[in-house]
């Protein structure tokens, strides 16, 4: 059973007067259990000036829940922590391992959605929208003050954890846990994410492409495309052992990327290595 750490166990309250500003906020999914239910954290750090910036000030990890009648889930936090000081990582880490033990530990598929698509029809309706995945939520969508910046996808069932950051306080972020009906929708953002990644590095937008290119590997690391990509761009980078480690994914999934490897000038750095040329043998 998962313990309430109640925040006034942890620390004195913030007081009214100390009026602290967040700055930004952090959140991970810890894992999925075996059915529509997820475990995640948010960290609330302040502005500096206003408490200890690299402490949160707000500390939370829970569970969001769907059950089968519904098509928006719960959020409920078993650990709530708020104040000054009230940062406690020994009780911040024992939660977590509480919600792992309790079952939620399955990885699942993250998904970043950045704001910089390249020009092409429709990849920005892809990407920055919610219809690619055909839930049936008629009510609860965030306002329009929102916007989506990322997903991840339960790795048994139709469940995604959308991410929806807020536009006018960037980096502070709201959940909403539903079922997608478009049982393609991971792979085809997968592959919307590794045009974008390509697109934007023609137009020298190089560090947003290699983004767009690691969501597109993690979202789908089935897709050989995507990790061909995410290859060429950790290669084009100067990340050589990364991207041999993607290059080799992506052979094993589809052996007709030897031939292209030995031939494109992305990986000319990696010529001389023995371990590229073993693998375009």
């Amino acid at each position: 059973m998962l313990t309430i750490l109640v925040a006034a166990l942890l620390a004195a309250p913030a007081r009214p007067e100390d009026r602290v500003v967040i700055d930004h906020e952090t959140w991970r999914v810890v894992g999925w259990n075996d059915s529509c239910s997820v475990a995640l954290t948010k960290l609330s750090y302040p502005r500096l000036g206003d408490a200890l910036s690299t402490e949160p000030y707000a500390t939370r990890a829970g569970l969001m829940t769907l059950k089968s009648n519904q098509e928006s889930g719960e959020l409920r936090w078993t650990l709530e922590s708020d104040g000054a000081a009230s940062w406690d990582e020994r009780y911040f880490n024992n939660s977590v391992e509480e919600l792992k033990a309790a079952g939620y530990v399955k990885a699942g598929y993250p998904e970043t959605v950045l704001e910089a698509v390249g020009r092409q029809p429709l990849l920005a309706q892809t990407l920055l929208s919610t219809q690619t995945f055909a839930s049936r939520l008629i009510s609860g969508w965030p306002s329009k003050e929102w916007r989506m910046a990322g997903a991840h996808f339960n790795p048994l069932t139709t469940c995604v954890l959308l991410v929806f950051e807020n536009r006018q306080t960037p980096r502070q972020y709201d959940f909403l846990l539903t079922h997608t009906y478009n049982p393609r929708v991971r792979i085809e953002r997968a592959y919307a994410h590794a045009s974008n990644a390509r697109l934007l590095f023609n137009d020298g937008n190089l560090d947003a492409g290699t983004l767009e290119a690691a969501t597109a590997a993690a979202l789908a690391p089935e897709l050989a495309i995507g990790r061909y990509g995410y290859a060429a761009l950790l290669a084009l980078t100067g990340r050589h052992d990364e991207a041999m480690r993607e290059l080799t994914a992506a052979v094993k999934l589809d052996r007709k990327y030897v031939q292209k490897a030995r031939e494109d000038l992305d990986f000319h750095d990696l010529r001389s290595r023995e371990d590229f040329r073993d693998l375009t043998r």
